[in-house]
């Protein structure tokens, strides 16, 4: 019985692992970017406001930590947030506290069985980010990013590119695929954003790795794998790929974060930073390579429990 669990998680991982391929190599929806020809187009002031006919992204920007004592080292860049954007945007800082009583008051069946399952309390923040932003709409930002300029000129900007299009929403491409969970836009009830509360569940798996349990299950390879399926033009939406010079350079600046990245995921993330100095065929090693541990993991898993079992039964011919 444990040898045919293993064997299902295997086909499962590998499933995922296919799937995280065709993102990076086999995409074949159509991508709408937010350049940066777009924004020195629309950035006259005067133009902005002559042209946007009502706000559909909610002027709310939320972020996320343990407490209200936020830690010294994100200072300059929580106080940049509220430097550029104090007048024309809500401002909320949401504690573990909070997000607690928010999932288990407006979905408590989310909350009591999945939720409070999660192995990893990041798991639990990823999860929130997504429901807070369907309540809400707004901005979601981590604590490791700072503000260049006010980001209402780039909400302006994305609600002027698609005038007649009710639900928009925009993330910046992330390392090394997919598209980030760690700066989203959005406008309130948006249909990604329910499909990706709806889809939490049935992700919730043990992946083996905890690094690939953290994003498939809830992190940036969770949004991605759900952004690359989902239908523009049925639900009527636009999602936009802010370019890397737009969100960097542009609007937002980064110091070193990824603060719940255990060894599993700093090795991993080593492996690929080495190989993507090369050229493409790399990146199937890279995903070879990834087989392989997750393959040993189970081997070392289901020996381990073998020789439990073997040891449980071995007591107990003892006892008699």
């Amino acid at each position: 019985m444990q040898l045919k669990l293993i064997f299902r998680r295997i086909l499962f991982l590998l499933i995922i692992i296919f799937l995280i391929y065709i993102i990076i190599f086999r995409r074949r929806s159509l991508r709408v970017y937010l350049t940066e020809t777009h924004i020195n187009k629309l950035k006259n002031e005067n133009f902005l406001l002559n042209n946007t006919k009502y706000y559909r992204i909610p002027r709310i920007i939320h972020q996320t930590w343990k407490t209200h004592n936020i830690p010294i080292y994100w200072n300059k860049t929580v106080q940049s947030v509220h430097q550029f954007n104090t007048q024309q945007f809500e401002y909320h800082l949401w504690t573990d506290n909070d997000i607690h009583k928010f999932i288990s008051e407006k979905y408590p069946y989310f909350y009591q069985h999945t939720f409070l399952k999660y192995k990893f309390n990041i798991q639990r923040i990823d999860a929130f980010r997504y429901f807070i932003l369907y309540h809400y709409g707004g901005i979601y930002i981590d604590m490791d990013n700072g503000c260049r300029q006010s980001w209402n000129s780039l909400l302006n900007i994305l609600e002027i590119l698609d005038l007649n299009i009710k639900h928009l929403a925009a993330f910046p491409r992330t390392d090394p695929i997919g598209i980030s969970n760690g700066f989203m836009i959005t406008t309130k009830e948006h249909p990604l954003f329910k499909i990706l509360i709806s889809r939490l569940s049935l992700f919730n798996h043990n992946y083996l790795i905890d690094y690939f349990a953290i994003m498939l299950s809830t992190g940036p390879s969770y949004l991605s794998l759900n952004e690359y399926y989902f239908d523009q033009l049925y639900y009527q939406s636009r999602i936009r790929i802010i370019d890397e010079i737009v969100y960097s350079s542009i609007y937002t600046w980064h110091t070193p974060g990824n603060s719940w990245h255990g060894k599993d995921a700093k090795i991993i993330l080593y492996i690929y930073h080495r190989l993507r100095n090369f050229n493409i065929k790399n990146f199937y090693y890279f995903l070879l390579i990834i087989s392989f541990m997750i393959l040993f993991l189970c081997y070392y898993q289901c020996r381990k429990r073998s020789l439990n079992y073997i040891y449980y039964c071995f007591r107990k011919i003892n006892l008699y």
